[in-house]
């Protein structure tokens, strides 16, 4: 008997602990927002549920931000919480965690937004591109992406092909990931795809660490690709049997 009032007084404290931790003013993370390079206005309500006015994390900038914490994630060793908020003509919401190993995840993801919001470095891709996210799940763990299960999608992209200036149809292109709980240093592997527009692509993108690269596909020009877009494509490499033209692409982002 006394060691069941002890476990319910003990779970009572937790409990009543947790309840007013859970209260303490947003505005009190302030310090710790700033101390990792994120800068915030208009912080408002409580640790459990508040908004932001802005955040801003290196090139990305959030507005309306809110979050609602998730307590029954503790039961798993995770701290978490939903989060939505506007992105410039776009986007956010997920279920973001942490575990108490390190283990940081993002679920149920949906956002969309121009490319140069998401991927300032992508410039050269920019104008009306976007950039679709739907993941199901996408997880890092010691530095490196140890789950990732979803789809990203760059919609209306004009290649950069200095001799068309400009003229080449926009194109649709979706890349695919279904890879869950992936060792340490493991490389993370994605199917490339088009979606519609002059070039018909179906690969391979490797994914590995540091911030490596290595696209290995085959295109192919519809009929609506302009007769310098089919030129250039004939000494892209070695000819496919269905025609297209295989080639691939390394590097660093």
């Amino acid at each position: 008997m006394k060691r069941m009032q002890r476990t319910l007084l003990f779970t009572g404290l937790a409990a009543f602990s947790l309840s007013l931790l859970l209260l303490i003013p947003a505005t009190t993370v302030l310090p710790l927002l700033t101390k990792s390079g994120a800068i915030t206005s208009g912080l408002s309500g409580t640790i459990w549920s508040g908004s932001a006015r802005t955040l801003s994390a290196g090139p990305l900038r959030f507005d309306q931000l809110r979050w609602r914490f998730e307590p029954w994630r503790l039961l798993r060793g995770e701290l978490g919480a939903h989060i939505e908020a506007r992105l410039p003509d776009g986007f956010f919401s997920g279920h973001v965690s942490r575990s108490l190993g390190g283990r940081l995840v993002i679920r149920d993801i949906e956002a969309a937004a121009p490319l140069q919001v998401l991927s300032p470095g992508m410039a050269s891709l920019t104008g009306n591109s976007q950039l679709s996210i739907r993941m199901q799940q996408i997880a890092w763990l010691d530095g490196w992406v140890e789950t990732a299960i979803g789809t990203l999608q760059l919609s209306q992209v004009v290649l950069p092909i200095p001799v068309l200036a400009g003229r080449t149809p926009p194109g649709n292109y979706v890349l695919s990931f279904d890879s869950e709980s992936l060792a340490a240093g493991t490389p993370l592997s994605g199917k490339v795809a088009d979606g519609g527009g002059p070039l018909e692509i179906s690969g391979v993108l490797n994914l590995s660490p540091p911030r490596n690269y290595e696209l290995s596909a085959t295109v192919k020009a519809r009929d609506t690709a302009p007769p310098e877009l089919v030129d250039i494509l004939k000494s892209a490499g070695p000819r496919a049997p269905d025609g297209g033209r295989e080639f691939s692409l390394a590097g660093s982002f």
